[in-house]
């Protein structure tokens, strides 16, 4: 006599899961991407249309056509070898005349395929537990935080930068190979805007106690003068430069008087004023005209502008470009000035008995990261 073992339906072979599965370490090592990608969809790409200069342009246009596809999965990328990607549209209002009687016309533009990240925010397995993973034919463990290019999986390697928006003093010997009277001292700040689009900007010192600061405009490192862009900043006078240039403050962040920091605070000072006048400028206008009749050239779509237009664009798309005020652009360029005079009067603080100490708005040396190369 034989006998058949039945199942019931609801005790059918499964694949083997645990019951509660900890997957919580695992998403926390690939969060940082998938919170990278999601930071890109919701934010990064607003910030980087909305930066895009407005120009004036002549153009035709062909409509393009809609097409509705159904949900693709990943495991349905690796079998068939294509890449996980989604259409990346935009919706471009064009407007004819002024007023509210000018023409607005809207249409949808396709600017190709956007790779999506596994597990992100556009992703179908955003949110899916183990259970439903295996449903789609993925591992119950799938993490994301990659791509898949062609059947391929593919992972964006992070990049060590320096710290944002934070000075950094370094030594370098390849420092004093940029022009004659340099040093290979410099302070340097990598200075990053909204759409996380970066900007670095090196204090370079100079023998004779003046400083340079620098920046590239179409690979090129320009190198200006310190007091120039100060000037051309703000509307101050020299006197008020010349202040804060030589603030030193004791341990109760009281200026000090009458000692060596000061003394040398001014000779630095003076140096910078100097270049300056030497220079024949005396006006915020007149520094700005300079600046602007050197930087017209490599400025695209102001050949029609005036100078001092030039000059204020170069200030805000190249110089401290996390900041939107000049004023706080003053007086972080500044700083650099006062952090690095401290630390050269800190190796005479065991011969004079003199501490140097910066003012309240700038932090203490030991906050700062010095590399020396």
């Amino acid at each position: 006599m034989k006998t058949e073992a039945r199942v019931s339906g609801a005790h059918r072979m499964t694949p083997h899961l645990p019951n509660d599965p900890d997957y919580e370490p695992l998403r926390e090592l690939f969060s940082h991407h998938i919170h990278s990608f999601d930071h890109l969809i919701e934010y990064g790409l607003e910030k980087a249309l909305m930066s895009i200069k407005p120009v004036t342009v002549d153009f035709f246009f062909e409509r393009l056509s809609k097409q509705v596809r159904e949900a693709l999965y990943p495991f349905e990328c690796r079998q068939a070898k294509i890449s996980y990607t989604g259409k990346f549209l935009a919706d471009v209002c064009f407007k004819y005349g002024d007023g509210p009687s000018g023409a607005v016309i809207r249409e949808k533009f396709s600017f190709g395929q956007l790779p999506i990240m596994l597990k992100s925010k556009l992703c179908h397995l955003r949110d899916a537990d183990h259970h439903k993973l295996v449903s789609c034919k993925e591992e119950p463990s799938e993490m994301g935080g990659y791509f898949i290019l062609n059947g391929l999986e593919r992972v964006v390697r992070l990049l060590i930068v320096p710290k944002r928006n934070y000075p950094t003093s370094m030594a370098r010997s390849a420092f004093r190979n940029r022009r004659e009277g340099f040093t290979d001292k410099a302070v340097v700040i990598r200075c990053v805007r909204e759409d996380q689009s970066a900007v670095t900007l090196n204090l370079y010192y100079l023998s004779n106690g003046s400083a340079r600061v620098g920046f590239r405009i179409r690979g090129r490192e320009n190198l200006l003068p310190i007091g120039l862009v100060l000037k051309a900043l703000i509307d101050t006078t020299d006197h008020e430069i010349f202040l804060s240039l030589t603030s030193v403050y004791n341990d109760k962040y009281e200026k000090a008087k009458g000692c060596v920091g000061t003394q040398i605070l001014n000779e630095r000072a003076m140096i910078i004023l100097n270049e300056v006048k030497d220079l024949s400028l005396f006006t915020r206008i007149q520094c700005l005209e300079y600046m602007g009749e050197y930087f017209k050239p490599f400025m695209d779509g102001m050949e029609h502008d005036s100078h001092a237009a030039v000059a204020d664009a170069v200030l805000r798309e190249f110089v401290l470009v996390h900041l939107d005020n000049n004023h706080d652009k003053f007086n972080l360029l500044i700083a650099p000035v006062s952090l690095r005079v401290r630390l050269t009067l800190e190796k005479f603080s065991s011969i004079w008995g003199f501490r140097a100490t910066p003012p309240p708005w700038l932090p203490d040396t030991s906050k700062y990261c010095s590399m020396d190369r």
